[in-house]
C-alpha cells in the first residue's frame, strides 16, 4: 500500500511540474520559435523555473519540520491567546507547545525533492548547452 501511495505521489508531483514547465513554454512562445538558440534557451528557463520551486518548497518545508517556526506559532497563539478570559494562568510555556508540535510533524517530503531536482538538473543541462551553442 505504501509503495502504491509512493507512485502515485512521485507521479502527482511529476505532472504538476510539468504542467508548470508547458505554462512557461508557452509564455514565452517556445512553439512559435524557430532559432535552435532561443529553443534551448526557453526549455532551460521553463525546467529551471518548476525545479526551484520544488526544491525552495521542500526546503522550507524540511525547516519548518525541524520546528525552526515553531516560535512564531507559539508568539502568534499566545496573541490570540489574550482575549480569552483568563489566559494568563493557563497558557502553556514554549517547551510544551514544541512538544505537542513535534508529535504531528510531517517526514520530509522526498518525492517532491526529487521531482525538483530531476527539473533542476535538466535547466542546468540545457544551460550549459546554451552556453555551448552560443
Amino acid at each position: 500500500m505504501k509503495d502504491n501511495k509512493t507512485k502515485w505521489t512521485y507521479i502527482t508531483h511529476l505532472a504538476i511540474a510539468l504542467i508548470m514547465f508547458v505554462i512557461c513554454a508557452t509564455a514565452w512562445n517556445l512553439f512559435e520559435q524557430t532559432e535552435t538558440l532561443v529553443i534551448v534557451k526557453i526549455l532551460s528557463d521553463s525546467c529551471f523555473l518548476p525545479g526551484v520551486l520544488y526544491v525552495g518548497i521542500t526546503l522550507l518545508g524540511w525547516v519548518s519540520s525541524k520546528g525552526f517556526f515553531d516560535i512564531f506559532g507559539y508568539s502568534i497563539h499566545g496573541l490570540f491567546y489574550l482575549w480569552k478570559k483568563e489566559s494568563y494562568y493557563k497558557q502553556k510555556s514554549l517547551y510544551d507547545y514544541r512538544k505537542e508540535k513535534e508529535e504531528n510533524r510531517k517526514p520530509f517530503n522526498w518525492p517532491m525533492l526529487v521531482v525538483g531536482l530531476v527539473f533542476l538538473g535538466l535547466g542546468t543541462i540545457g544551460t550549459i548547452v546554451f552556453l555551448m551553442i552560443e
